[in-house]
This record gives C-alpha cells, structure tokens and sequence, in this order.
C-alpha cells in the first residue's frame, strides 16, 4: 500500500506547513506504528532526551535548551514544527561516552524485535557551514540494543550519508546519498529486523530516488532494539554542528 510520505502531494509556499514531499513516490507500510514528527511543539512524543544539560523524560525539556531546540515555520520541512539538534566540542553527558544531543523512544511502536518490517520516514537540513565530518562515528540515527554499539545505524562518513553500524561488525555498508550542505534532505529507509544476516535486510531512498538497493544483513544483535535520532558524535570530532530534523514516521505492513 502507497500511503506516501508526510504531506504528500501537497505545497505551499515557504511559510512552512505542508510540501510536496519527495518521499511521496515510495511504497511505505500501511499502518503507522510511531511519530515523532515534532507537531506537539515540544519533545513530549520522545520518553528520553541525552545531551550535556539532560540526561531523562522528554516530558520536562519542554521547547528544549542549548542542545536541543524546537523551530517553528518556516524553518521547517513539514508541519508547522521541527527539532534542532546542537552539538560542540566537549558536549558529553555526565554518564560518559561520545558527544551528543538525542531522543529516545522505546514506546511500542518503536520497539523492534526478531522479524519485524518497518519503514522509517525523516528528513534532514544539514547547515551550509557543516564542518567536514572527522572522528570514528556521528551518528544521526540509531537502532540501539540493551548495551554495546548499535547494530543498525545512520552514519555520516567524511562526505556521504552511510548505512552502518558497529555493533555488528560484519555487516556491509552503504551509501544512502551526499551530505547535502544547506539543503533539505528526505529519506526512507526500509528495514527487515533479524539477527540473522540472510533474513535481515536494508534498503533506502533519498529525495524519492532508490540508492540504496535491498542488502541483505544482521539488523540486531540481540531480541529488541530501541530507537534514538538527534547527534552522536565521537569525542575527536571538531566543529560545532546544527542538525534540523522533522517529519519522522513509522510504519509497518
């Protein structure tokens, strides 16, 4: 079933709102499971938000802080709002581990486990003056499981938006598209959630166009996976970076 992408086949002009979405030629699943799409005005459709300042519920972060922010149309892709997610050096939570600025869900429709099918709808803005991307990892994305590296995760490399994940070490990556600086960027990204490398599997569009064709691949390491989206980023990296991201969906068939 076509249900599209969010606002699909509608525009408007720059004051934000609804736009033709470039999602829209996609065949996604039927059902919706998940939104965080930012259209409560808050972060209150996460449970956790992690950055320096906060480490627990979304719930009393309200319209956000220095690391995490709502904008409000026009600087929006759909709706009338979307999250800013900031990060700079030295940005690391008081329990350790990289820099960061993210949300987190494990409501149901969030959660995976072994054999589940879900397509994942978001866009990205990435700033014209994007420092070239250095370190180990920056994360903008993530299927997390109960410890270790995630096994499924969206990876920006040095120039290009990648599918990885260390926590399964085998697994290939691949290139979704370009780091596209100052541009909004619409992805979709289909996923079959298996421990097993020859059942699990990834595909991607990016602005409506298949680049990435379906690879098959361990999505887990364990039963269950949770879902976090924002800025997780290695302690070498440099630079101060802006990420707006709006209009995330799930769905499943």
């Amino acid at each position: 079933m076509d249900v599209g992408g969010v606002g699909a086949g509608v525009s408007v002009g720059n004051g934000g709102g609804e736009f033709a979405s470039t999602r829209g030629g996609v065949t996604v699943g039927g059902n919706q499971v998940f939104l965080g799409d930012w259209e409560t005005g808050d972060f209150s459709q996460w449970g956790v938000c992690q950055s320096k300042l906060v480490n627990g519920g979304c719930g009393g972060v309200g319209r956000g802080n220095a690391n995490m922010t709502i904008t409000d149309a026009p600087d929006v892709r759909q709706g009338q709002h979307a999250a800013r997610f900031t990060v700079k050096p030295g940005d690391v939570p008081n329990f350790g581990g990289g820099e960061r600025s993210e949300v987190q869900s494990s409501a149901p429709g969030a959660l995976v486990h072994e054999g589940d099918e879900r397509w994942y709808e978001w866009s990205v803005q990435y700033p014209q003056d994007m420092p070239d991307v250095k370190g180990r990892f920056f994360i903008i994305l993530q299927w997390h499981s109960a410890e270790g590296s995630p096994p499924l995760a969206i990876d920006l490399s040095k120039g290009t938006v990648d599918i990885g994940g260390d926590g399964v070490r085998s697994a290939p990556r691949r290139t979704i598209g370009p780091i596209r600086r100052g541009e909004w960027v619409d992805y979709v990204l289909h996923v079959k959630f298996s421990q097993n490398k020859d059942a699990g599997f990834v595909e991607a569009w990016e602005n409506g166009r298949q680049t990435v064709q379906r690879t098959n691949r361990a999505t887990m390491v364990d039963g269950e996976n949770y879902l976090k989206q924002g800025i997780y980023r290695s302690t070498s990296s440099s630079g101060t970076v802006n990420l707006t991201m709006d209009g995330l969906r799930v769905t499943a068939p």
